[in-house]
């Protein structure tokens, strides 16, 4: 536990302009989603998303190329994911855990980080398939309001959008 608070407090100490507290980002979490609900939006049209893991050796690298040491954690990314996870089941939001599903059975989920720590191509490919599987069942039975992209006239789209259906 002692060694564990030491990693903790080193982390934050060699970026303290970018830390939040784990508390306090939990707590923004849900200061947002209470924001939301007073402009309107339901806690089940909001969606959070977890920091992906953090690839240490990766990150590393690129942080001594920048002349600092490394100054992120994956066991402190992943304490910020189960953060978001538990805000999110107290506001009754869905969440898409990166940082779990990426780590999952065990496999290489350094392809979709380009530096360790932010999201290379690949990456943010998977968070678009996986968030897409949470918008569909939100917005699948919706009704199309414009017309479909291939049945509008290009030589008088005016026709086709105004037309009444």
């Amino acid at each position: 536990m002692a060694g564990e608070q030491k990693l903790l407090t080193n982390s934050q100490d060699k970026n303290p302009q970018q830390h939040v507290p784990v508390q306090e980002y939990s707590e923004n979490l849900r200061e947002i989603t209470r924001f939301l609900a007073s402009a309107g939006v339901p806690a089940d049209r909001v969606i959070f998303i977890t920091p992906p893991p953090v690839h240490e050796p990766a990150w590393e690298k690129e942080c001594i190329l920048k002349g600092c040491s490394l100054n992120r954690l994956n066991s402190v990314a992943g304490q910020y994911a189960q953060a978001c996870v538990q805000a999110a089941a107290q506001c009754g939001t869905d969440v898409l855990d990166l940082w779990s599903l990426m780590q999952k059975d065990g496999q290489d989920y350094t392809i979709y980080l380009s530096d360790g720590l932010h999201l290379s191509q690949r990456g943010n490919q998977f968070v678009a398939q996986h968030l897409w599987r949470l918008l569909e069942s939100r917005v699948a039975h919706l009704p199309f309001i414009l017309p479909y992209w291939g049945d509008v006239d290009p030589k008088s789209p005016e026709s086709s959008l105004l037309s009444t259906q």
